[in-house]
Parts: C-alpha cells; sequence; structure tokens
C-alpha cells in the first residue's frame, strides 16, 4: 500500500510542477521529471557523468538542450532511467539508435551473467520519444513511471 501511495504522490507531485496534459516539449523540464520518478526507482540511482556517456552511448551531450543518464548502482540491476533533448532531428535518430544499442549490450551483458529477471526488465524496455524528448526507463515500476514522464510531456 505504500508503494501505492508513494507512485501517485511522485506522480502528483511532477505533475504540479511539469505542467501535465500539454505536448509543449519548450516547457518541459527533465529534473523536475526525474527528481518525481527516481524515488519509485527500486535501488539508488547515480547520475552518470558526461565523459560516461560520450563514451559508452556516443552521445555528446554539447548536442542536448537538457538531459539526465542514471542507472543502478548496484552492477546485477539493470534500473535506469534516461531522459534527454536534442533539437537535431537527425543527431535525435543518431542517439535514439545508440540508446537501441547500448540497450541490447545490456540485454546481452545480463544474459550472459545469468540474470534473467533484469535481463527481461530490458528486453521489456523501448526508447520512447515526443517531438524532441527521448526517453527509457528500464525497472520494475516501469509502466508507472513512463506514465509520469508521458503525462508531463
Amino acid at each position: 500500500m505504500k508503494k501505492i501511495v508513494k507512485i501517485i504522490a511522485a506522480a502528483l507531485a511532477v505533475c504540479a510542477l511539469a505542467g501535465c496534459g500539454g505536448n509543449n516539449n519548450e516547457n518541459v523540464d527533465i529534473d523536475t521529471i526525474y527528481n518525481g520518478i527516481s524515488p519509485m526507482a527500486e535501488g539508488t540511482l547515480v547520475e552518470m557523468n558526461d565523459n560516461y556517456i560520450s563514451n559508452y552511448y556516443g552521445i555528446d551531450v554539447a548536442d542536448l538542450s537538457q538531459y539526465v543518464f542514471a542507472q543502478s548502482d548496484d552492477p546485477t540491476s539493470a534500473e535506469t532511467i534516461i531522459i534527454f533533448m536534442c533539437d537535431d532531428s537527425e543527431k535525435r535518430k543518431t542517439y535514439v539508435e545508440a540508446v537501441n544499442n547500448a540497450l541490447d549490450q545490456k540485454f546481452d551483458e545480463l544474459t550472459n551473467y545469468d540474470l534473467p529477471d533484469e535481463a527481461k526488465l530490458v528486453k521489456d524496455a523501448k526508447v520512447k520519444t515526443s517531438g524532441n524528448l527521448v526517453y527509457l526507463i528500464i525497472s520494475d515500476n516501469a509502466d508507472s513511471m513512463n506514465k509520469i514522464v508521458k503525462d508531463s510531456i
């Protein structure tokens, strides 16, 4: 019951701060969305630094107007939240492909390390876009978290 209350409270907070119901990504604040959904993560999330994002995903953060890339501090957990805005449509397509490639790589790693529950979370995850916004959530609570993101943009 506490988990449900926590999810509802996070959804309401994000909606109030980010402005639910609109499709205008110009007013979307990625930090507000992230701060609203990150408490729903099962473990502790660590935000990745710019060098890691560049090396692991091949994404130049200079091309992003806002972004957050976070993953579990537990290497056996697939928990990940990625949200970014890229105004350049060609680079955005390239970066969506890069995130999808990393998703495939993460699935292979978790499968090789015999972590089937985590691998299933990765397999079920999808990179989503809305205008210039791109997001990916890998979590046991991904459905609720994705709904909050969708309602916030």
